[in-house]
């Protein structure tokens, strides 16, 4: 814009100094240039005012009036007659009326220029959204086609992976819902809760993925958790950024009471599409038998499988659990640590008085008469240094020596 108005001011001037020198001061014909009946002074102002418009006309309109009346007083002419005559104050009126005219002229036009480049850029602007759109539309169109396709054989598997859980213990029960999820939901974050009602609170039976959400939670008014208690059925919720909180929930139900969650923490690029969230509704109801059936199973399998009231698990079903968490390694990417050390003459109710308040709940320990192990699911490798020093610590005043198996 100060360009534009120095480019102005300097183009005035030049012009108009042209003709006054021109027309008046070098030409033999001075007394007529007052009366010009097309005044070249005129016909700048039309130039200037159709180039820069109403607003910057006003430097050109000056300067010609200025060397018009330079040129009147040049003459010896008297300024009183120069107001009092139209013939001569005519020519002041005609470049301001000028100037005003095409200057709003050229205003006209640059505002209708501006309006319709205006336009033209939203008009491209929605065509690029909408060439987006028809992207997005055509690759979820294939996607859905393709899940169309794939779910007539899915609901025959799911069937079949139906009846198979009752050959299968709590642990691999888990394992398949989550696997489940993942394969009929392409979701990043699977995981599955218990609830204790009395307590009120959330303990994490399993989880696939990198979540964010605590292994244990104390239930609040206004979760997520809380409006699904109160719905009673499966709810989609808005994505939260910071991952703390789940896009989709469906409580594990039996004879109407909530035993669990089975949670959807994140999802790919679908997670907005309508699909995902009708079929995890199905999904989810269809292993909620299956899933309540297992939170009561687990108790049972729990008391069946430990060495009297002590939380000892019997070696024999630490290993059934070991050889479930090697499955979830190479199906989810679960990483787990496991250790083992040689242990004699030591009663369960002394190892269960050791370790009392300082392990997991998650975490299982085994053992029989001449060895101890210890499992650590979902924990890298990073932590074997930590956690050999952690368990070795519980033993102080028996003979330990752990190693990794």
């Amino acid at each position: 814009m100060k360009n534009k108005t120095f480019n102005c001011f300097i183009e005035s001037l030049l012009y108009t100094t042209v003709v006054y020198l021109v027309f008046f001061h070098f030409s033999s014909f001075k007394y007529s240039f007052l009366d010009m009946n097309l005044h070249p002074l005129l016909i700048v102002i039309a130039v200037i005012s159709l180039k820069y418009g109403t607003y910057m006309s006003g430097f050109v309109v000056s300067f010609s009036i200025i060397y018009y009346i330079l040129s009147y007083v040049g003459l010896g002419r008297d300024m009183i007659i120069f107001f009092s005559s139209f013939e001569y104050y005519k020519f002041i009126l005609m470049f301001f009326f000028t100037a005003l005219f095409l200057g709003k002229l050229r205003d006209t036009t640059d505002e209708r220029i501006l309006h319709l480049e205006e336009e033209v850029t939203r008009a491209r602007e929605d065509y690029e959204k909408q060439k987006e759109n028809n992207v997005k539309l055509i690759t979820v169109n294939s996607r859905l086609k393709k899940r169309i396709i794939s779910s007539r054989e899915s609901i025959v598997t799911l069937n079949q992976i139906k009846s198979s859980f009752e050959n299968m213990n709590v642990e691999q029960i888990y394992t398949e819902a989550v696997l489940i999820m993942r394969q009929f939901l392409e979701c990043d974050v699977v995981s599955i809760y218990n609830f204790n009602a009395e307590k009120n609170f959330m303990r994490l039976i399993l989880r696939a993925g990198n979540g964010r959400m605590p292994g244990f939670l104390q239930l609040k008014d206004g979760s997520v958790f809380s409006e699904v208690i109160k719905a009673g059925i499966p709810m989609e919720f808005p994505l939260d950024v910071e991952g703390e909180s789940p896009i989709f929930v469906s409580p594990i139900k039996k004879n109407n009471e909530i035993l669990g969650f089975i949670n959807i923490e994140r999802m790919g690029l679908d997670a907005s599409e309508r699909y995902s969230y009708e079929m995890f509704k199905i999904i989810s109801h269809w292993l909620n038998e299956a899933l309540s059936e297992a939170f009561v199973k687990e108790e049972k399998e729990i008391k069946e499988n430990t060495l009297g009231n002590t939380g000892i698990f019997t070696m024999e079903y630490f290993n059934k659990i070991m050889l479930e968490e090697e499955r979830r390694k190479k199906l989810l990417d679960m990483d787990f640590m496991a250790f083992e050390t040689k242990l004699k003459g030591v009663t369960p109710e002394e190892v269960a008085d050791k370790i009392k308040g300082k392990v997991r709940e998650s975490d299982f320990i085994a053992m029989d008469s001449e060895r101890l192990r210890v499992l650590f699911p979902a924990t890298t490798a990073a932590s074997r240094e930590l956690l050999v020093e952690k368990i070795s610590g519980m033993f102080q005043g028996i003979e330990v020596d752990f190693y990794e198996i």
